[in-house]
């Protein structure tokens, strides 16, 4: 009797063994959308870091502000980035004052210590940059 229950017990181990197995080597079938992982904001020249390191000169804080709302849609901080921390439009205590000289349909990017404008691009109505050329931007694959 006990070799019939401990040959019951064995067989049930394996048959859930081969099930969570066979669960686990399932392809997978549904991936997230493309925008959804899609990384937020915008770089350039006013939110990176020079090769050197050196970044006297640079803006330490900027703020982007989409022209058609007057909103902050991205900021950026070099001590929070130094720090290893990202910096969300809340973390940085700026008042926009919106200019009817800005770009229409833009974002603008605005060195918070001076208050003025240093960059400005053209983008759609969900924010997507436009290339030289006025074609939306597409950013090379480098892989």
């Amino acid at each position: 009797m006990k070799v019939l229950l401990v040959m019951s017990g064995l067989a049930a181990v394996l048959a859930a063994g081969a099930v969570v197995g066979v669960q686990a080597v399932q392809p997978k079938t549904e991936y997230p959308r493309p925008e959804a992982m899609t990384i937020a904001g915008y770089e350039g020249w006013w939110n990176s870091t020079p090769a050197s390191g050196n970044t006297e000169g640079l803006p330490q804080e900027t703020v982007a502000v989409n022209t058609r709302t007057g909103k902050i849609v991205d900021a950026s901080n070099r001590a929070r980035n130094d720090a290893g921390l990202p910096t969300l439009p809340s973390d940085v205590n700026f008042d926009v004052v919106p200019d009817p000289n800005w770009p229409a349909n833009s974002i603008v990017i605005i060195d918070t210590a001076s208050g003025k404008v240093i960059e400005d691009f053209v983008v759609d109505e969900k924010g997507s940059a436009y290339d030289q050329y006025g074609q939306p931007y597409q950013p090379k694959n480098n892989f």
